[in-house]
């Protein structure tokens, strides 16, 4: 894919040259687990929620990670039709790069912004009162696990909304879209909540969500540390799941770009 590095670089000098954009960026993750994980962290006392010792900020945080990594996803299809309302598309069909490169390195910068983004709600959940306790034996493969969460989930969900990107015209629609679709992705998954404290079709529903994936996976680790051999396995098929879906959507955005970009 020519020109993939090129554009990215272009990418992420548009988020950190913009003081705004870059700030509440960095800033949105530290009010998630800050008033997310206080406002409801009396959910720790009720036995059996929560396990023992941990806190609510313990629990939440796989679930703010991919919260995280998914809007900040999604958002990813609109620079594509900002690059073409605005004409930058025109200049980039017209020079030597591919087309998939115009849309995967959209996709790449955003994974980038997520785990700078995931970083420092890392720091703000260890730094909080009655905030994110790391358990003995947590060690770099409990990192790794975490690492390869937050990735695989946010290339599934910046494909998705690339995809759906390429086809459209008009950002109003696609804002809808995510509009449409970030309440229940977020809802029905085990991303904030525990199934104990769920309605019985929304639990049944959050099994296949993606995004129940990713959070069960990072939070699996953090409550842990030192995992049973029947708990590794239940990584092993989220993580799996989250690779393959991921798959899945890198080929079809490798598709869609090379075949429906032309303006």
């Amino acid at each position: 894919m020519s020109g993939l590095w090129p554009l990215m670089l272009r990418d992420l000098k548009k988020w950190y040259r913009n003081p705004v954009f870059f700030f509440t960026g960095l800033i949105q993750p530290f009010f998630w687990i800050a008033l997310f994980g206080s406002a409801l962290s009396k959910l720790s006392d009720i036995p059996g929620v929560i396990p023992a010792g941990s806190t609510y900020i313990t629990y939440i945080v796989g679930g703010v990670l991919t919260i995280t990594a998914l809007f900040t996803g999604m958002f990813t299809g609109t620079n594509i039709i900002f690059d073409r309302r605005l004409g930058p598309m025109g200049r980039f069909l017209s020079s030597p790069i591919s087309r998939s490169s115009i849309v995967f390195s959209r996709i790449f910068s955003a994974m980038l912004r997520i785990l700078v983004q995931a970083a420092i709600l890392v720091i703000a959940a260890l730094v909080l009162p009655n905030g994110l306790k790391v358990p003995a034996g947590f060690s770099i493969v409990d990192v790794l696990v975490i690492l390869t969460a937050i990735i695989l989930v946010s290339l599934i969900f910046s494909s998705m909304f690339s995809v759906i990107a390429i086809r459209m015209r008009e950002m109003n629609t696609i804002f809808g879209i995510v509009n449409l679709v970030n309440l229940p992705l977020l809802f029905m998954s085990y991303a904030m909540f525990p199934t104990d404290l769920m309605a019985g079709w929304i639990g049944a529903v959050a099994k296949y969500n993606p995004v129940s994936w990713s959070a069960e996976s990072i939070r699996t680790v953090i409550l842990n540390g030192s995992l049973t051999a029947s708990q590794w396995t239940s990584i092993g098929q989220w993580l799996a799941g989250l690779a393959l879906l991921t798959a899945l959507m890198v080929l079809l955005t490798y598709y869609m770009a090379e075949k429906e970009i032309r303006d």
